[in-house]
């Protein structure tokens, strides 16, 4: 009992560590179309779903009971150009599906950081609905693709129709005009 318990634990981490990119992916995948992701302040993160996710932290927690893992201390996911950082990174999971849990939602907390090329996001806080496809940032909220820049205080994206929306505050957008070449 004891020895499958630990070996369904290791299996719900690994999970979660697999999928944790999810997160960071989610945002990469919020406009469907190439061109569309272009031009969206929405969907200009790239990333490559076949690329080896690797998480590091200080500390990773199990709770079995609560079908959660846990990653805190100068947690570093990434995977290929991808990279998200924050304190925190929690993965809740469902305990009784077959090969050790599918995860259901993602929190990173913590001055979560987001970064591919030259594009980045930045908040207190982000959440991935996994199974409703659903994406949230919040905390002072930063998008920014190369000198242009969108800030509000949430971030929500629904990846199925890849429409997002930011609010809260006053949302304050800065878009540079590319050079024109004579």
């Amino acid at each position: 009992m004891a020895q499958s318990a630990r070996r369904s634990a290791g299996m719900a981490a690994m999970r979660a560590v697999a999928l944790a990119g999810s997160l960071a992916g989610a945002l990469a995948v919020a406009s469907g179309a190439r061109a569309q992701q272009a031009a969206s302040p929405f969907g200009g993160f790239q990333h490559d779903a076949s690329q080896p996710i690797e998480i590091t932290a200080d500390v990773l927690e199990v709770r079995q009971a609560e079908s959660v893992a846990i990653f805190t201390g100068g947690v570093v996911a990434g995977q290929g150009t991808l990279r998200l950082t924050a304190e925190r990174l929690s993965a809740w999971y469902d305990a009784g599906a077959e090969g050790g849990g599918d995860i259901d939602r993602l929190r990173a907390e913590g001055g979560v950081f987001l970064s591919s090329g030259g594009e980045t996001a930045r908040g207190e806080w982000a959440e991935y609905d996994v199974v409703n496809g659903r994406v949230t940032m919040g905390g002072g909220v930063v998008l920014t693709q190369g000198e242009n820049a969108i800030r509000g205080e949430r971030l929500s994206i629904d990846l199925v129709s890849g429409q997002g929306r930011i609010e809260g505050g006053r949302v304050q957008s800065v878009f540079n005009p590319a050079a024109r070449r004579p």
